[in-house]
């Protein structure tokens, strides 16, 4: 199955099911769609990615990523310029070094409540000659995004931690953009202004100068999130 994502998230879980944070600050109640899905544990709001089947049914796959990684997704996604490369960017080098592409990635199980995930290469020239990496699915995201190639969902995990949106009216448009890249009207804003979308701003900003070495402006960033 291949999924297109959404923008990095923030989601809660209890026993009413999942609470998706939106960028804009809206809160989408989200239910498993497999009724003999498994049982969701209780979680305090976590930075997550959350992946859409493309089969038109709905059905989305929360994944629980850490900070840094989610950032540099949204770094991707939006084409921001980093002065540093990151791991990503070096990683897509090395493999373009040794006459490899990326073919695609794929989550292909969970162990407890730990996705994990594969990469695959084919040599240029020899599509006959692969190679396989294990790799955290936020990893494996994040490269897929820089190299453009499809991600994939093991049709098990789909089926059994899919979940689907009670408020199905903010799920049924969907817009294109030119990298191939499909976004859900939950990932548009308004344009009202939102608090917690100038926070989510400050806290990206504040993890690129960090990366970037730039200490002094992530010193800023974190002295304007203490306003909030």
């Amino acid at each position: 199955m291949c999924f297109v994502f959404s923008f990095p998230v923030e989601v809660r879980s209890g026993s009413e099911g999942y609470i998706v944070k939106m960028r804009d600050g809206k809160n989408l109640r989200c239910v498993h769609n497999n009724s003999q899905g498994r049982e969701i544990p209780e979680s305090a709001p976590q930075p997550a990615i959350v992946l859409r089947i493309e089969d038109g049914s709905g059905t989305l796959l929360p994944i629980i990523v850490l900070e840094m990684p989610s950032v540099l997704l949204m770094a991707a996604i939006r084409h921001v310029h980093i002065a540093r490369p990151t791991i990503y960017q070096v990683v897509k080098e090395l493999i373009d070094k040794m006459g490899y592409e990326v073919k695609l990635v794929r989550v292909n199980k969970r162990i407890q409540e730990a996705y994990c995930a594969e990469l695959y290469l084919t040599k240029i020239g020899d599509q006959t000659e692969s190679i396989t990496f294990d790799l955290r699915p936020s990893d494996a995201i994040n490269i897929a995004v820089r190299c453009k190639v499809p991600i994939q969902v093991h049709r098990s995990l789909a089926y059994s931690d899919g979940i689907r949106s009670v408020e199905p009216a903010k799920l049924v448009a969907a817009g294109g953009l030119s990298d191939g890249l499909l976004f859900t009207e939950l990932d548009r804003p308004d344009g009202e202004p939102c608090v917690e979308a100038q926070e989510f701003s400050l806290v990206r900003n504040m993890f690129i100068a960090v990366v970037e070495e730039r200490y002094k402006d992530a010193g800023n960033d974190c002295v304007l999130m203490a306003l909030f």
